[in-house]
């Protein structure tokens, strides 16, 4: 496939289309060349989008599920056959190594697989009457049209879980997918497609975001949001949502902790962690970001991080030997000098890394901070980048408080053989997502969600397709 005109358009209805409210650049983060061209929705043809969305749902709501599954696999096997193309546009647009961008490819490809294979088991349940001769039965049914808005950081699973719950669910969906990945979406799409969905089950937008999502919300069509982002954005959608009680499921910003206890291995710590903190130039909610070490071993994780940080070497995606690549845009890099700068100014000492490589694209250096004071704004806004911090702690209840501090509970990590250790830090830490002596990642198979300014709802999972429906409370008995 050429590197090249990944031109992006809208799907609605059924049908390829450009956008009516004009077009920007796909941009290669990498080197700043220019891919392509994303068409952008008018307000008119998101509104086409979800009245197309509204008028399949019927049909598709009483699709008999093993169907629905076998779409959904077939999806999968068309992936399957098609990873190059998806894993190029990752990597083009995206800016991920060849390692990041088939290893999100193989993720979207078993989600839309697993989530095929979960359509037949949305059981209800039976319960007992509690008149002779009666039964009362809880039964998933399909909510209705589902608003899928997706990030850039990883725009093939995120679209393939989302996608993937609500069609075998019975839902019909308006995907808006992200102006800075389009051409990933339309790999999607395009399987989707070819599978044999019919006409009006999933639409495609791209557009302003406020603007597409505010239309999004407002209308009465739409009973579900599923949206992965920022906690400022999720907060205002929530509030938008809030109008017509629309339901949420919103995974939101992280700012993950790393307690490593004194009895821990630095280097399997470095090792483990490592490819968590940097792959995708530490562009995930999942991230680990705050080291919070205990004094004895402080030292040696300082020094296990900056080596790990200093042996990556920066390049584009498409270059031998490049092992972390660029961040998505310029507005990354001013954030992450922004946040250096006030850490520096308050103590904290730069041990590797702390600027933007001069070479083409969107490069900055892999950074390890230390020294790191409490009121530092790092430690509580998520600096989502290749930047780590370590601080020194002396006892358990101090790693928890630090832990606890910044106001985001999703993932979180442990390293510690202790079993009092353990179980201290799973019932105090403020967290959703634990790894112990290992990361934490989220797979189809199991929920996962936000807590608190991390959002909230979940996805994958039997309860991740749940998520789609409304419990339906049905009573009777015989005449």
């Amino acid at each position: 496939m050429p590197a090249k005109n990944l031109d992006a358009h809208l799907f609605i209805n059924g049908q390829w289309q450009e956008g009516s409210a004009g077009k920007r650049d796909n941009v290669d983060p990498g080197n700043g060349d220019i891919l392509g061209i994303v068409s952008l929705a008018s307000a008119s043809q998101v509104d086409a989008a979800i009245k197309a969305a509204d008028a399949a749902f019927p049909a598709w709501s009483r699709t008999p599920a093993v169907h629905r599954g076998l779409l959904l696999k077939k999806v999968s096997a068309l992936l399957a056959e098609r990873v190059d193309e998806l894993a190029n546009a990752l990597l083009l647009e995206g800016g991920k190594t060849k390692a990041d961008a088939y290893g999100e490819a193989g993720r979207a490809i078993e989600a839309f697989g697993w989530n095929g294979e979960e359509a037949s088991r949305v059981f209800g349940k039976v319960h007992t009457g509690i008149v002779e001769g009666s039964t009362r039965l809880s039964v998933p049914t399909a909510l209705g049209v589902a608003a899928a808005i997706t990030p850039w950081n990883f725009p093939a699973v995120l679209i393939a879980r989302k996608l993937g719950a609500a069609l075998a669910a019975g839902c019909t969906a308006v995907l808006k997918a992200s102006e800075f990945t389009p051409y990933s979406a339309t790999v999607i799409i395009r399987a989707i497609v070819d599978a044999g969905i019919p006409a009006g089950v999933v639409n495609l937008v791209y557009g302003d975001p406020a603007a597409v999502s505010e239309q999004l919300l407002a209308a009465p069509e739409v009973k579900i949001v599923s949206f992965t982002g920022s906690t400022h954005v999720g907060k205002l959608l929530a509030a938008q949502a809030a109008r017509n009680l629309t339901r949420c499921v919103f995974e939101l910003g992280g700012h993950a902790p790393v307690i490593v206890w004194e009895d821990a291995d630095p280097e399997r710590v470095i090792q483990v962690t490592a490819p968590a903190k940097f792959g995708t130039a530490g562009q995930s909610c999942v991230a680990p970001t705050r080291y919070l070490v205990h004094e004895s071993l402080h030292d040696k994780i300082v020094q296990g991080l900056v080596a790990k940080a200093e042996s990556y070497q920066l390049g584009h995606g498409l270059e031998d030997g490049t092992t972390l690549g660029p961040v998505a845009h310029a507005g990354r890099i001013a954030e992450f000098k922004a946040l250096i700068e006030d850490a520096v100014s308050k103590g904290a000492v730069i041990e590797t890394g702390g600027y933007q490589v001069d070479r083409p694209g969107f490069f900055f250096k892999p950074t390890i901070l230390s020294n790191v004071p409490s009121d530092a704004k790092i430690l509580f806004e998520e600096p989502f980048g290749p930047i780590a911090t370590v601080q020194k702690v002396a006892s358990l209840e101090q790693a928890l408080e630090h832990a606890n501090a910044a106001p985001y509970a999703f993932a979180a990590y442990l390293f510690s053989d202790s079993l009092r250790v353990r179980n201290e830090v799973v019932a105090k830490l403020n967290a959703s997502n634990l790894g112990i002596n290992q990361t934490a990642p989220s797979l189809p198979d199991v929920a996962l969600g936000g807590l608190g300014n991390s959002g909230y709802g979940y996805e994958g999972g039997s309860e991740g397709v749940l998520a789609y429906t409304q419990l339906k409370l049905i009573n009777q008995s015989a005449l």
